[in-house]
């Protein structure tokens, strides 16, 4: 990273902040769960490729086509599974929704559980979470490596 990224980035995050707040009527905290959860985040520090150079607007809106790739439309089904699943894993290991959230996205458990809906909401409950343990525990060893 280098030491342009390190100084503008915080700027650009804290402007888009404020600018996200006002085009989707959120708070500016709200606003920067928005922006920390969008697949654009992880490239703002990323020295090759200058996204910093964009304006607030332009960020914005390439932050919005980029949601909106990694985001198709999932079923009504598969998303109340999904919430369930989110649900249950925050009671059993006893950590809030928000934090649940948060790890689930860091590690793509979001993703394994809608591409693999159709075998899993077969399972039970116990399985399915013990899977997700499974499939984060994987992608920690994968990240030391």
């Amino acid at each position: 990273m280098g030491v342009y990224e390190e100084n503008i980035v915080p700027i650009k995050v804290s402007r888009l902040a404020e600018y996200v707040s006002h085009k989707k009527h959120l708070s500016l905290f709200d606003a920067l769960l928005y922006i920390y959860s969008n697949p654009l985040y992880k490239e703002f520090y990323r020295e090759e490729s200058k996204w910093w150079y964009l304006s607030t607007e332009a960020l914005f809106d390439e932050m919005e086509r980029r949601r909106l790739r990694s985001n198709p439309e999932q079923s009504v089904p598969a998303f109340e599974f999904f919430v369930y699943t989110m649900e249950m894993y925050s009671i059993k290991k006893r950590i809030g929704g928000l934090y649940t959230y948060a790890l689930f996205n860091e590690y793509g458990v979001d993703k394994f559980l809608m591409e693999h809906y159709e075998l899993l909401h077969t399972q039970g409950t116990g399985y399915v979470l013990d899977e997700i343990d499974a499939f984060i525990s994987q992608r920690d060893r994968n990240y030391l490596i």
